[in-house]
């Protein structure tokens, strides 16, 4: 049988964490509302996403009506999509929570004789979120010796090999990076903001060790990806080209509304192997993409 308590303390942390979270949400939104503004502040809007209430406003339409119930003679039936709903949440792992009647509480109340049950019904499917968690893992390996060559007087001894850590001599492991990417790059949540989650989740991250991370990883595993990439894409014999107007902060010897860019070379839609490249360069001059181009015979 499980530790009911065990469970009841883990559910209750869980909580407490969720409470922590949206008190911080709360807090940043109602700053952001009230408080004054700043070219921090003003920068969270960015180009093509909307504030968390623009958002809903934009979005609602009182018009609209809910696609999975329909009105039926004063009761609500279901309305059958083939399978829209089971598409929607094939792929999620799924369980069963059966509900009971407690076994003290398995008395008829007609005649006082004790219930047995003869089946049970499907009520509904909901779909839960399971917030994020940490654990802390210490790696090991063993060693091990040939006991004959000890005997001959000549020991040998050898170590399980261990995976490389992606940061080396730091907490950091390989599920940490790629979260610290897809937050940062996919999402665009700023570290700033990153950094709270990572308190909120027990840990103390700051935002100076995030970047040191990623900067790493780029240094260390990355950078022979994105080598590979342009190697590829040289090879192709079509290229697109564009630049696209980019404003950096904080870069050295430049002023914050210096005009930057982002080259992007890709290749034609029907290639086999497509790639795109973005590549920041300080200007739209002619040599930066000679420079990227050098050697290349294709057609742009």
């Amino acid at each position: 049988m499980p530790d009911i308590g065990q469970e009841y303390k883990k559910q209750i942390k869980e909580l407490e964490q969720q409470v922590r979270l949206l008190k911080e949400q709360v807090d940043f939104l109602t700053r952001k509302l009230y408080g004054t503004k700043s070219e921090k502040a003003s920068a969270l809007e960015i180009e093509g996403q909307m504030s968390l209430f623009n958002e809903l406003e934009t979005c609602a339409d009182p018009k609209a009506q809910e696609p999975d119930l329909v009105a039926v003679e004063k009761h609500l039936r279901k309305r059958k999509y083939a399978g829209q709903r089971e598409k929607l949440i094939k792929d999620i792992p799924r369980s069963k929570v059966l509900h009971t009647i407690d076994e003290r509480e398995q008395i008829c109340e007609r005649c006082g004789g004790a219930m047995v049950k003869v089946g049970e019904e499907f009520v509904r499917t909901e779909v839960q979120f399971i917030p994020a968690s940490l654990k802390v893992i210490d790696h090991y390996r063993e060693t091990y010796e040939c006991r004959a060559c000890r005997k001959n007087g000549a020991p040998y001894m050898e170590k399980s090999p261990v995976p490389y850590s992606p940061v080396m001599h730091s907490l950091a492991s390989a599920s940490t990076i790629a979260w610290l990417i897809h937050q940062k790059f996919e999402l665009g949540i700023p570290l700033y903001r990153q950094e709270k989650e990572w308190e909120a989740l027990g840990l103390s991250l700051s935002r100076a060790t995030m970047s040191n991370w990623l900067l790493c990883v780029y240094r260390d595993w990355l950078s022979h990806v994105v080598s590979h990439l342009r190697q590829e894409l040289l090879k192709q014999g079509h290229l697109h080209i564009d630049e696209t107007h980019v404003q950096v902060l904080k870069e050295p010897e430049r002023k914050n509304t210096s005009d930057s860019y982002m080259w992007v070379y890709c290749s034609i839609r029907d290639c086999k192997r497509p790639v795109r490249y973005f590549e920041y360069q300080p200007g739209r001059g002619g040599k930066y993409p000679e420079a990227f181009l050098k050697g290349y015979t294709g057609y742009i």
